[in-house]
């Protein structure tokens, strides 16, 4: 592919395209933030794709590559310090959950800094219909509102949507085993199938990866990397199927005793890795410590959370301000249990301000195993607890790599035994060759997008942002960069999840004289350069 030529004839392309007449502003520029080339080649090249669409239609676009994960992450999730951004959201079996793609993305109320409405997107249609499903538990009542939310969405496009893509993962079986796989949206990320990895070498499991931890503060963490890496330091009440259905962890057994009303029973004789027993003063502590410190990734979960209350030396009872679908879920299926013993005094042993400042060195968890160093940058490698409930096979040392195609160069060399990282599409036939390597295909519930600020001027208007959607070469995108394995979706809910997705929608395709009738419709002008300008 040659590029700088393909980018060359996109602009003049963009110069002769519709009419001459000005009267308002140019559309400002688009600062569109990335990922490093070096790094994630194909989400870098995606984004450039979409940006040679865009400039055909006249509109100025500038590729901003920021180093993953920081500051990338901190522009795009504290600053909003971008006009587009390319997202990439992986999947996860609590992400089949409906409301993680929709209302908890694109509710006005989850905008601050921090939280998941990245794009600061306002539309009282989706703010109605996203608060509305929350306090549905019937599955085909909730549906019915979850379908024209993604509706709604469609209409507003505060995101473009280009795909969902096929990951493709692999062991050297020679070294590895992973009896009883389990297919999974997070595929071998999956902590039942991390639990399940079996050394033939007598030594810890090597898994190679791209991305190093941020943080072991549970308080703190905000991407899936760092909450699969907390999983197995910390256990939850409820851990979420590979079907994305509820199953019992530290819980026993959970009674939904009406809409506000739920009861759980917290399994007896386990210990936190200091040896100390586990509680359920530790259950409510937690609950109420992430809730009173406002932990940014959790607010909005804990935001119907009345009260923790101790029935009796086994049961919790949670009780909610109003009926809260999500609850089992998103809530007890990812909020933390922490030793109350080591976190309640952290505040006041320390100095720190808030709890989500302290580094958590040496965490203190329940979980299947525990941490036994991390060298930043390097490794982390996690001691096996062998008598914990979930039985977890082998030790664990992940290893962070500068690239992925140096994740796959070491995985063949037999430096590593799995590669965590997914393999560079391009190279996929070539490992499907190799006699002593197993590939894992898996069928992502994430996807791709061009997400917008809406806080920012140059995107305010929706008619732009649908004309954007028609100038996006998805087929191309999906041909030449990501190898064919890719799913196109409408909604942000990806055919996969199909009992919430809305197959109805129309799929945007590459067209822009649609594109160009949407804008002329709206009101907008081209100069004589074919620079798009606003309606006056």
């Amino acid at each position: 592919m040659r590029l700088g030529h393909i980018a060359r004839s996109l602009v003049i392309l963009g110069a002769t395209a519709g009419p001459a007449s000005a009267a308002g502003d140019l559309v400002p520029e688009l600062d569109f933030l990335t990922w490093p080339a070096a790094k994630y080649q194909h989400y870098y090249e995606t984004s450039n794709y979409i940006a040679e669409g865009w400039r055909q239609l006249g509109v100025r676009v500038k590729l901003n590559p920021a180093p993953f994960p920081s500051p990338m992450l901190g522009m795009w999730f504290k600053e909003h310090k971008f006009d587009v951004v390319m997202s990439v959201l992986s999947g996860a079996p609590y992400r089949m959950e409906p409301d993680f793609f929709t209302n908890a993305q694109f509710y006005s109320g989850n905008s601050k800094p921090g939280d998941w409405n990245v794009g600061e997107f306002a539309d009282k249609e989706v703010d109605a219909l996203g608060q509305k499903q929350l306090g549905i538990y019937d599955a085909r009542e909730r549906r019915e509102i979850i379908l024209k939310l993604q509706a709604a969405l469609h209409r507003a496009q505060p995101e473009a949507i280009i795909a969902s893509v096929v990951s493709t993962t692999a062991i050297n079986t020679k070294a590895v085993d992973i009896p009883g796989f389990e297919p999974a949206p997070d595929g071998l990320r999956s902590i039942w199938n991390l639990l399940k990895m079996t050394s033939k070498q007598d030594m810890a499991v090597r898994l190679g990866q791209t991305i190093d931890q941020a943080s072991f503060n549970p308080l703190a963490a905000n991407t899936a990397e760092d909450f699969i890496n907390l999983s197995l330091i910390y256990d939850r009440l409820i851990e979420l199927g590979t079907d994305g259905k509820p199953r019992n962890r530290l819980a026993k057994d959970l009674r939904v005793i009406d809409g506000t009303t739920i009861e759980v029973d917290v399994r007896n004789g386990h210990t936190f890795s200091d040896g100390k027993p586990v509680t359920v003063e530790d259950v409510k502590f937690s609950f109420d410590y992430f809730k009173k410190w406002e932990a940014s990734y959790y607010k909005k979960y804990l935001g119907r959370l009345a009260s923790v209350d101790i029935i009796d030396e086994d049961t919790v009872r949670f009780t909610l301000t109003q009926p809260y679908a999500p609850f089992v879920l998103h809530t007890l299926g990812q909020v933390f249990i922490l030793p109350k013993h080591v976190w309640s005094t952290v505040v006041a042993d320390t100095g720190i301000e808030k709890p989500q400042d302290y580094r958590n060195d040496g965490p203190v968890g329940s979980g299947p195993y525990s941490l036994k160093y991390w060298k930043e940058g390097q490794e982390i490698y996690f001691t096996r607890r062998a008598d914990h409930f979930m039985k977890p096979a082998s030790d664990l040392l992940y290893v962070v790599f500068g690239s992925a195609e140096v994740v796959g160069a070491a995985l063949k060399k037999g430096a590593i035994d799995v590669s965590l990282q997914p393999l560079v599409p391009t190279v996929v036939k070539e490992f499907a060759k190799e006699p002593n390597i197993k590939l894992y295909r898996t069928k992502s519930n994430g996807y791709m997008a061009a997400r917008y600020n809406v806080g920012r001027d140059a995107l305010k208007d929706q008619a732009l942002r649908q004309a954007l959607a028609y100038a996006i070469p998805y087929e191309k995108i999906i041909k030449e960069i990501h190898g064919g394995d890719a799913t196109r979706s409408a909604s942000s809910i990806v055919p996969i999840n199909a009992f919430w997705h809305n197959a109805k929608l129309e799929l945007p395709k590459f067209n822009l004289d649609r594109a160009r009738a949407i804008l002329k419709d709206a009101g907008y002008t081209w100069d004589k350069n074919g620079l798009l300008r606003k309606p006056e």
